[in-house]
């Protein structure tokens, strides 16, 4: 269903292919693989009792469930496949000492303005899990009436009593993981989850009351083609989920085992999967969609979009959001944290997380305190990837600098995307243009710090930004 209203956003496949490189995707700056290993569990319980002298900054939970039924070939998440319930048990336990811990370290209470369970399946634990660990959070946090309560659910495990518990819990929101419709690229990844199965949970949580129910899709995919992939778009559309997210499959063998189930052969070419990405801008815009950073998008009376119409809108490692809680608490195994202007991650095994929550009650094993700079550029970037625009004059005002000369060496390399009318630049502020948000990786690459090739740190590997 096409939007009269609605004007597409066609990308020219020639920007796609000039711009197509390595970058991060900016859910942090700096980014993960510049963080060090030198800063532990000390370091964490510092920064908590620093931050614990702003009682008024209100706060994010993030929870993760990593366990699945079974692996997905494509899938690049922190998972475990275990059998039996022991392991479940013991990690429902072990994050009930850690939610504790945390908490007893952030006193007086912190108000808790959102909350995101991601996985892995987090509904695979089951209700009285589930239960145990909410009430644990909610004996130890204050929750804010606003709070936005979310989760993600794969549609093929997710029964409507596990849904009608998460809306008796409070939670407003809803992620489908749905990939793909087409049922051979749904055999090729090991994932078969029917078009009316999806259909049915979407109407279950559409009776229950879920706002910014969101799906997320998968381009690059084996088999995928233009044509396929625009049938799963039309379904899609037809469907009208509040939100959308559109991923670009890395495919990492070497790095994620499981994926080597998938015949490389089978994966469309480059230039098939420029293809893709922009036919998904295309249909999207043009049904109506408004584009929420590179590759996210929302109907215009969804709070995202009025939230970026208004420069409100917020992004950390949960994705985007209204909420403005600038520190965040990771709770389980691979999650993170941002608490004193500093970020703070678990390990991601789950025998040494048990180990380590069993030892001291805090599994923190890498992190990084951000400098001036950082600041600096963290907010700008984040500008550029939830707004699309930089105000200069607030930005100056707010970090004591002038724009034009600390920035002087990223303005002539801005110079590009201006020409390729990716970025509008004028004396009091920054604009990503509507073509130029499917850039918009590559245009906050220009500030990262950490990409000069004379940069302290660790040298990253990057997914591709298109």
């Amino acid at each position: 269903m096409m939007n009269s209203d609605s004007t597409a956003t066609t990308i020219p496949i020639d920007l796609l292919r000039k711009y197509d490189r390595p970058g991060p995707r900016y859910t942090s700056y700096p980014t993960a693989p510049i963080w060090s290993e030198d800063v532990g569990g000390d370091r964490y319980a510092e920064a908590l009792k620093k931050a614990s002298a702003v009682a008024d900054v209100p706060l994010s939970l993030y929870c993760h469930i990593p366990f699945c039924r079974k692996r997905c070939f494509y899938c690049g998440c922190n998972t475990c496949i275990v059998k039996g319930d022991t392991s479940v048990d013991a990690y429902t336990e072990e994050l009930c000492k850690e939610i504790v811990w945390t908490a007893e370290r952030l006193q007086p209470r912190r108000k808790v303005r959102q909350l995101h369970f991601g996985g892995g399946t987090p509904t695979y634990v089951g209700v009285e899990r589930l239960g145990q660990i909410l009430d644990c959070m909610e004996q130890s946090f204050e929750f804010d009436e606003t709070c936005e309560r979310s989760m993600e659910i794969d549609p093929r495990l997710t029964t409507p009593e596990q849904l009608e518990f998460l809306a008796q819990r409070g939670f407003n929101r809803i992620s489908l993981g749905v990939q793909d419709f087409d049922p051979d690229v749904q055999v090729s990844i090991g994932r078969i989850q029917p078009h009316e199965q999806v259909t049915t949970v979407l109407g279950h949580c559409r009776r229950l009351g879920f706002k910014g129910i969101n799906f997320d899709l998968i381009y690059g995919l084996p088999l995928q083609t233009v044509g396929s992939f625009s049938r799963t778009l039309e379904r899609v559309i037809e469907l009208r989920p509040d939100r959308l997210a559109v991923y670009s499959f890395a495919f990492l063998p070497t790095v994620k085992a499981h994926q080597s189930k998938i015949d490389q052969g089978d994966l469309p070419t480059t230039e098939v999967k420029y293809q893709l990405f922009a036919k998904a801008i295309e249909m999207f815009t043009g049904a109506g969609y408004k584009q929420i950073g590179m590759d996210h998008f929302a109907l215009p009376d969804d709070e995202l979009s009025l939230a970026q119409a208004d420069g409100r809108l917020y992004r950390n490692f949960m994705g985007y959001s209204i909420q403005a809680a600038p520190e965040m608490i990771g709770i389980g195994m691979s999650s993170i944290g941002y608490v004193d202007d500093g970020f703070f991650q678990n390990v991601s095994k789950l025998k040494e997380y048990g180990r380590r929550i069993d030892d001291s009650n805090c599994a923190v094993y890498r992190g990084m305190k951000l400098s001036d700079d950082d600041l600096i550029r963290q907010y700008l970037i984040t500008s550029l990837m939830c707004n699309f625009r930089l105000d200069i004059a607030p930005f100056e005002e707010r970090f004591g600098i002038r724009y034009n000369d600390y920035f002087s060496e990223e303005r002539t390399r801005l110079s590009g995307f201006v020409e390729d009318a990716l970025l509008e630049v004028s004396s009091d502020r920054l604009v990503v243009t509507q073509v130029g948000r499917a850039f918009v990786r590559n245009i906050a690459m220009t500030f990262d710090a950490y990409l000069k090739g004379d940069a302290p740190g660790k040298k990253a590997t990057y997914s591709r930004t298109i």
